[in-house]
């Protein structure tokens, strides 16, 4: 069984031998076999790699990983949800449709329904794969029926925005959830970003939450 401190020079050897983790600040700290991880990574997934394997080596009790997600550059919660947004709609295996985005601070909330537990877990795992993301809070429900629903929904509100002049041109992105639906993407002004509001409306939604971006361009 290596000592703590054997074990620490194990797991600082490993690190620095991993393609994503080699110029990172990591700390190593080993105290009777449990590991503390400190310092920043880019990516949340860098610090699950960390993790894991700090834990693959024999003599690791136990791994107590405070490492912080610092994305590079920066990012606005807009943008982290949108990337979000793009990856999931990129998973054929993910029913996005019913699932709302959004951010704070870098970390994304999942809400809505999802036909089962395996594509709840699949939408959280690859929601942490996007850029800008440091942590993910999954809300999602499984619940066919009502997903089903709100996907009937969904379609029914983009057939309605597509029919205003000004919008159907528009990327608005719609995610309906148990009564409230978010609204995302990009229009050219603030007067298209009322008119979907008035759009959603009257559909007697109990909460609307506008996160459409106006450019300008």
């Amino acid at each position: 069984m290596p000592t703590d401190t054997e074990l620490a020079k194990r797991i600082k050897h490993a690190i620095f031998r991993d393609g994503g983790l080699s110029f990172q600040p990591i700390e190593i700290a080993v105290n009777k076999g449990v590991v503390t991880l400190s310092g920043s990574v880019q990516t949340y997934r860098r610090k699950l790699v960390a993790h894991e394997i700090a834990s693959s080596f024999e003599g690791c009790r136990d791994v107590i990983n405070e490492l912080i997600v610092n994305p590079p550059g920066p990012t606005s919660d807009e943008e982290t949800a949108n990337n979000v947004r793009a990856v999931l709609n990129a998973h054929a295996d993910i029913t996005k449709e019913t699932i709302a985005v959004s951010a704070t601070a870098g970390i994304v909330s999942l809400n809505g329904n999802v036909g089962s537990q395996w594509e709840r877990l699949i939408a959280e795992d690859v929601a942490r794969s996007a850029r800008g993301v440091k942590d993910v809070q999954n809300f999602l429900v499984v619940d066919l029926p009502t997903k089903m629903e709100d996907k009937r929904l969904k379609q029914d509100i983009e057939a309605a925005l597509s029919h205003v002049r000004g919008l159907k041109d528009r990327n608005i992105h719609v995610a309906v959830s148990e009564g409230a639906i978010v609204l995302s993407g990009e229009v050219l002004n603030l007067t298209q970003k009322e008119m979907a509001d008035r759009v959603v409306n009257q559909f007697r939604f109990r909460e609307v939450l506008n996160d459409i971006l106006v450019t300008g361009e």
